[in-house]
């Protein structure tokens, strides 16, 4: 009950504080020991963009790691990668229209560009815990979906239904979010008037659904696993159980323990 009056309460102050502001937020983004810069493009009445900056990517000292159980029950440690040129590295581009729960992705495999459409409707759980994250006051939010747990922190400071990566639904920015394990954290670093045109080079690609793109990826795996086969490597494939901030997908099975 008290989180479902904390939540009216927050939509209350979102709807008095018209959004009459256009930001440029830059969070970084943690995955293993790699950090680096992913910036969220916000303008009112339309969708955000969120570019992740490749060629931003520092490899830390420690190695963080991340520790997951894969499809056959085992437990799976990932480790960051070493030192690379990430500057040949294409950015990366996800685009969220969260009014009609649409998203856009844009990949590139192989030189050519895809654009890859998802679609997300969060359950959000809105809790009682408070933290200030830099000058702002935050409430914890979880949720789960494809596989993973989450948790977002928010601020009705900044009442924009907006955040990091695919996340938005929420009454006010998301500053931190991370899943359960932190395989990926995204943390605020600054927030600044958006004066930049929102950049989302989408012309030309060739549109795919998500599950096509993977259809066809697996496909490709598959083909190239088969291709070393036959030279007597052996490498086996697992697509259940992938690592990262989404495990399982609507239309796969989920194996049995």
């Amino acid at each position: 009950m008290k989180s479902f009056i904390l939540l009216l309460f927050l939509i209350c102050c979102q709807s008095i504080t018209a959004q009459t502001n256009n930001y440029k937020i830059t969070y970084k983004n943690f995955e293993g020991n790699l950090k680096r810069d992913a910036v969220l493009y916000l303008k009112e009445n339309q969708p955000t963009v969120m570019r992740t900056i490749i060629a931003s990517t520092v490899p830390l000292e420690i190695i963080k790691d991340s520790t997951y159980i894969d499809s056959n029950g085992a437990t799976t440690t990932v480790f960051g990668s070493g030192n690379k040129d990430y500057s040949i590295f294409p950015d990366e581009y996800i685009k969220v229209d969260h009014l009609n729960n649409k998203i856009e992705m844009i990949k590139v495999v192989l030189e050519k560009k895809f654009l890859i459409t998802d679609e997300l409707n969060y359950n959000w759980k809105i809790t009682n815990e408070t933290k200030q994250i830099q000058n702002y006051t935050c409430y914890k939010a979880t949720t789960s979906f494809r596989g993973n747990n989450f948790e977002a922190w928010f601020t009705p400071d900044i009442p924009v239904n907006a955040g990091p990566w695919k996340w938005y639904g929420l009454p006010g920015l998301i500053v931190e979010a991370t899943d359960t394990d932190k395989s990926e954290v995204y943390l605020l670093e600054k927030i600044e008037k958006l004066t930049d045109e929102i950049p989302f080079p989408s012309t030309k690609s060739e549109k795919l659904t998500l599950r096509k793109y993977f259809k066809n990826a697996e496909e490709a795996m598959d083909a190239f696993l088969s291709e070393l086969n036959e030279r007597n490597v052996t490498v086996t494939s697992n697509v259940i159980g992938r690592f990262g901030l989404e495990r399982i997908y609507e239309w796969e099975e989920i194996p049995e323990k």
